[in-house]
């Protein structure tokens, strides 16, 4: 008996439980989604138990963002400070500072997908794969190195396509516009670009209040 897609999906989840010593915590954010897929019925019916509203969703995608910021920083504690790839090289203020730097991308996408008919897989495609272009500023991107990239995208992919997931059910139950994948592609970078713009606007508010 042949294993399924979702099979091999759901499996592939536990790799980075299996590859912590090597690869770090980060990429757990990919055994999250898995798991949330999992238990997709379950998740769903949470969902719609504590409201199943736009204020659910953005809860929810700050939620997956600060999880992967938690995963960075216990990455990053060991080496020295100058080293550090955060937000800022001090735990408490990078967490301060995360919330300037992913809202806009939750809030984004999050309008988004309630307008038009994004899937999971398509935000969890679009997202990662723009994280790619994005992290370090291009840094990894021009280290053409595919398993950096690959690593990048199913971090990045993962936390954007949780609250997706997550709300999935609800989101098919509202009247939204189809349209094909090139206007999705482009509207997906429109909104990964406005999100990084918003973004550094709220970092440097943010950051005058240090």
């Amino acid at each position: 008996m042949g294993v399924s897609r979702k099979g091999i999906f759901h499996y592939g989840g536990l790799i980075p439980l299996l590859t912590l010593p090597w690869l770090g915590t980060t990429w757990v954010i990919f055994t999250v989604l898995a798991v949330v897929h999992r238990f997709r019925e379950r998740v769903w019916r949470l969902y719609r138990k504590y409201g199943g509203n736009f204020k659910a969703y953005l809860l929810v995608g700050m939620a997956s963002a600060y999880l992967v910021e938690v995963l960075a920083v216990i990455d990053n504690l060991k080496l020295p400070p100058e080293e550090r790839i955060l937000l800022n090289p001090d735990p408490l203020t990078d967490l301060y500072l995360a919330f300037a730097y992913y809202f806009p991308f939750a809030l984004y996408w999050g309008l988004a997908v309630r307008r038009y008919d994004y899937s999971w897989r398509e935000v969890f495609l679009i997202g990662g794969a723009i994280g790619i272009l994005m992290e370090q500023m291009g840094a990894v991107f021009l280290s053409f190195n595919p398993v950096a990239w690959l690593y990048v995208l199913l971090v990045y992919g993962s936390y954007k396509a949780i609250p997706v997931l997550v709300a999935e059910d609800c989101l098919r139950k509202r009247e939204r516009r189809q349209i094909g994948m090139w206007k999705k592609l482009v509207l997906g970078l429109l909104v990964e670009f406005a999100a990084f713009v918003s973004a550094g606007a709220l970092l440097w508010v943010f950051g005058i209040a240090l």
